[in-house]
Parts: C-alpha cells; structure tokens; sequence
C-alpha cells in the first residue's frame, strides 16, 4: 500500500462521507419534510431505512461476495454507493426514497466495514485508538461543517445538492484508490463461517456486540430528532441553529479525541465503562433541565461529547478482541449499530406521536441503564 499518510487522510474524508450520508437528514428534518409535504415523524424513516439496511445487508453482502478480495470489494462497494446516491437525486417520490436510502445504507456501510479492516491493518497495536480516532474525526467533521452547512445551504438550495457535493467527493476518492490502493493477495474478504463463530464464543466479543447495540439504539433515538426536539423546547433557537449545530459537531470532535487517547491509556474496556457512566448520568440531567434553556442546550452538547468518547471504543474493540482477523465480525458489530439505530429511531417516530417529542429523552436513559449494568456485570465476569 503506497503513502500511508495520505491514504489514511483519504479514508477519513470518505468516512466524513459516510456519516453525512447518514446524518446529513437530522439538522434538515423539518425543511425535507415540508419541500415532500409529510410529517417530521415520516422524513425520520429515511434515516430508519437507511440503517435498516445497513443493518441487515452488510453481513449478507459479506457472505455472498466473500471470494473477493478485499480491497476490490471496497472499491466495488464505493462505486455501487456512488450509482444508488445518484438514484436518490433523481427519485420521483417518498417510495422511491426509502428504496434509495436502504441501498445506501447496504452499500456505504460495507464499505465502512472493509475500511475499517484496511485502515487498522496499516496501524501499530498501541496507536489503534488513536489511528480510530483520526478515522472517525471524519464522522465529527461532518457535524461540525457538514450538516451545520448542510441547513445552512437548504435555505438556497435544494437539499439534493448536498447528495451531489457528497458524490463528488466519492468520485474523486474512488479515483484514488483506484490508483493507490492496489488490489492486495493477502488481504481477502474470505471467510471460514465456522471459523468466525469462535469469535462469538468469546465473551468479550459478544459484550461489544450487545453494548453497540443498546447504546445506539438510546442514542440514535434522541440524535435522529435532535434539531426538532430543541426547536419544540425553545422555538427561539431557529434563528441560530446552524451555529447550535455547530457546537454539537464540535462537542462530537472533542469526544471523539479524547475517546481515541483513552482507548489507548486505559483500554476500550474500562473506557466504556466510564463512557456508560456519563451518558447515563447525563440523560437524566436531560430530563431533569428540560424546563430550562442553557442548561438543556449544554446537557445536549455534553450527551453527545460522551457518546462519541464511547462510539471509539466500540469500533476499536471489536477490533481488538478479534486481533483484526474478522471483518466479519466487525461486519456484525456495525450492524449491531445499524440494527440498534434503525430500532432506536422507529421507536421515536412511534412515541412522538403518542407522548410529544419530549419523550424521545427516556428512550435514551433506558438504554443507558442498561449498558451500564451489562458493563458492571462483564467487568466482573471477563475481567
């Protein structure tokens, strides 16, 4: 593989991609909603869908192609994506959306999978976390600059704009890694089915699986209605919710930062511990200062600070416990996101409509419960 630095610089360009593809909806929910003349609940499907398939498709995809080599696969993956995102500019209805974003998120997300795989592969054992950081400041950037410019340029544009920016970038990646990312005899994507399922007879590996899982759902929950939820507490926000978006992509960079540099000092293991801890006790203080403006706005930033400390040391440890042998594996534990997300956000579009936008806040405190007692009680079994 040839210039490490700048290939490394590329990956996480293209998870900046990945992630916008995924978030790009939430700070706009409300504008898409009204240019495809539905309710706000509804646009959350696209999200919903979007993770559905990621979810489910991307093991499959594993499986059936499993022959490839690997890094064919992700560029076959990459220009796949590239196709479907045109197919979602160009749809001519709601319907045809939802089939759009369900390709996407089987698509994008297997190259996300194989990414990780290749990107851990050119990392020392002692800079993993760090080397995850450094690709998932992609996914930060995107809520710092991307969905924040993203609401701001729907103002003047359609939001299919945003999708043709995105494809551009896809294109020009693809390019190259076409040229500097050549196809490799010992990287395949092969896998041994019953091989792969000592990995599962691994505690620690099933831990992981059902932490991502949970957590995600609680969060995905809360962050698909991010931008209404406030808007609903404090109408007064509107005039400056690109710049409140803004401190949520920065608190998402700052979390992500300091989960890389924790993962690495500490281990991904005591890091989640600590990372359920906080978004636990920060959930109910989301509950507890709804009433009030400045503290349910940092209670939010802090929230989403936390959860991408913890994101970090989910992917960096499936990758670990697994020693980066199985991308099946980590396959699993991305659908365990998806799976967990797409959940999460189809139970708050059913709750909003019964309780108020509101309740979406205790959705995410029951699964913070819940990794935590699954973190206390692993500690004491695995340890």
């Amino acid at each position: 593989m040839k210039k490490t630095g700048l290939t490394l610089i590329v990956f996480t360009l293209m998870n900046f991609v990945v992630s916008m593809t995924s978030l790009v909806f939430n700070g706009i929910l409300d504008k898409v909603a009204m240019s495809l003349n539905i309710t706000v609940a509804n646009t959350g499907l696209l999200n919903t869908m979007y993770s559905y398939g990621a979810a489910l498709g991307v093991p499959i995809i594993l499986i059936v192609f499993r022959k490839i080599e690997r890094t064919k696969m992700l560029k076959s993956t990459l220009f796949i994506t590239i196709l479907s995102t045109v197919a979602l500019i160009y749809s001519q209805g709601f319907g045809q959306l939802l089939i759009a974003r369900l390709v996407m998120g089987v698509t994008v997300n297997s190259y996300w999978v194989l990414a990780i795989s290749t990107v851990m592969s050119l990392s020392d054992k002692d800079k993993q976390g760090r080397t995850m950081a450094f690709l998932i400041m992609g996914a930060s950037l995107s809520l710092v600059i991307g969905v924040p410019l993203t609401r701001a340029l729907t103002s003047y544009f359609d939001w299919r704009v945003v999708f043709w920016i995105l494809n551009i970038i896809m294109i020009i990646s693809l390019v190259y890694f076409m040229i500097f990312l050549p196809n490799g005899k010992d990287e395949a994507t092969e896998l041994n089915l019953r091989n792969e399922m000592k990995y599962f007879r691994d505690g620690n590996t099933r831990v992981v699986i059902i932490y991502t899982f949970i957590m995600f759902f609680g969060y995905i929950a809360f962050y698909t209605y991010v931008t209404p939820y406030i808007l609903e507490l404090f109408p007064s926000f509107e005039s400056s919710m690109s710049l409140v978006l803004v401190a949520l992509g920065v608190a998402s960079f700052v979390g992500n930062w300091l989960g890389g540099r924790a993962c690495d000092r500490m281990g991904y293991s005591k890091s989640l511990t600590i990372g359920a801890v906080a978004q636990l006790t920060i959930s109910i203080m989301l509950i507890v200062f709804q009433p009030y403006k400045w503290l349910s706005l940092i209670s939010i930033i802090l929230l989403i600070m936390s959860s991408w400390f913890t994101g970090v040391q989910t992917n960096t440890g499936i990758a670990q416990v697994t020693e980066n042998k199985s991308s099946f594996m980590i396959s699993i534990n991305s659908s365990a996101f998806q799976l967990g997300s797409a959940i999460g956000s189809s139970l708050a579009a059913i709750a909003i409509p019964i309780s108020g936008m509101r309740s979406i806040v205790y959705i995410t405190m029951i699964s913070y419960v819940l990794i935590t007692v699954l973190q206390i009680v692993s500690n004491r079994k695995y340890s």
